[in-house]
């Protein structure tokens, strides 16, 4: 009779705790359908977390799941429109740290190199890596490895898509749009400014000079950006008709000869010079030629000479000290 209570006993405790299993797994099922978490371990602290997820598809049609707020962001080229948003990377890559005009803002922020030094991507345990379209795949699989990675269109439109996309992996629409506002505002004050300095029909060309031998005729990118687009001057014939086919202002340069001069050339001239080797290559030969000193632009005093910092970098931040500088230039005649 003992035998039989306690066998009895048995059964019904074991049923019990199988009741208790079943229910706590129904209740963190329940849990888990309820938000779009991702438990996780914190690598700084040792410490259990919940991170919640988003799902987002990048420029490349790949759906990623990626931090709704992300805290240590990596980024292989839009670290100007990430500080135009509020944000500041943990690392960036080598070429979009040298810009003078970003001195005071991009201290505290690891290079990691160009191309990408992974291991250092590594290192700084990111939750989340903005990188371009171009990405080659072996890096972009290991950097997948390492963190959430979203590719972001640098090539298909133009500077404040960049910012409206990279705005979109953020969640900073809002800051997005109030920064393009603001800009637009600038641009509007700065065409007030310079109304009646410039004839209705005055044309201006964008060269720039490369080492010793390359010599480019802009469109409404780069520097194009801000003459053409932001305060509204015209562009020569050829550029124009060249804009007209280009809604999404995809079109940055053409390669020319010294021999375009003439054709090209408007009744002003902005030239950049890019670095040093071709104020004694590309741009010493221009200026010997009698192509250049012919130029209505050069006999009548009407060419401006720009360097590169800030003026080629296409991002929020450099078109913005470029609108700055363009209006100060611009109100005042060319020494």
């Amino acid at each position: 009779m003992q035998q039989k209570y306690s066998l009895k006993w048995g059964i019904m405790l074991g049923l019990g705790v199988f009741l208790m299993v079943v229910l706590a797994a129904c209740g963190n099922a329940a849990s888990n359908n309820q938000t779009n978490e991702k438990s996780g371990t914190d690598a700084l602290n040792g410490q259990s977390q919940s991170v919640a997820m988003r799902e987002y598809v990048d420029a490349t049609g790949k759906k990623i799941s990626i931090p709704a707020n992300p805290q240590r962001v990596v980024t292989t080229q839009y670290l100007d429109a990430m500080l135009t948003l509020g944000v500041k990377p943990v690392g960036a890559a080598s070429h979009v740290l040298e810009g003078d005009y970003l001195k005071g803002k991009i201290d505290g922020i690891v290079d990691i190199g160009n191309p990408t030094n992974v291991e250092k991507v590594l290192e700084l345990q990111p939750d989340l890596i903005i990188a371009t379209e171009d990405t080659s795949p072996e890096v972009k699989e290991q950097l997948e490895k390492i963190a959430p990675t979203v590719a972001v269109s640098f090539g298909d439109g133009d500077v404040f898509k960049q910012l409206r996309d990279v705005a979109a992996v953020l969640g900073k629409d809002k800051e997005a749009e109030h920064w393009i506002a603001s800009f637009d505002k600038k641009a509007e004050e700065g065409r007030k400014k310079l109304a009646g300095k410039f004839k209705k029909d005055e044309t201006i060309t964008i060269y720039m000079t490369y080492g010793k031998d390359v010599l480019r005729v802009y469109g409404a990118r780069n520097v194009g950006h801000v003459i053409y687009r932001s305060l509204e001057l015209n562009p020569p014939e050829y550029i124009r008709q060249k804009l007209a086919k280009d809604p999404k202002y995809n079109f940055v340069y053409d390669s020319i000869s010294m021999e375009k001069l003439p054709e090209l050339s408007g009744d002003r001239i902005i030239m950049l010079v890019y670095d040093e080797a071709a104020k004694d290559g590309m741009l010493k030969e221009i200026e010997q030629s009698a192509l250049w000193r012919n130029l209505p632009a050069v006999k009548n005093h009407r060419v401006y000479f720009i360097k590169a910092d800030p003026w080629f970098t296409y991002s929020p931040l450099a078109i913005d000290h470029s609108l700055d500088e363009a209006i100060k230039m611009l109100s005042v005649d060319p020494t």
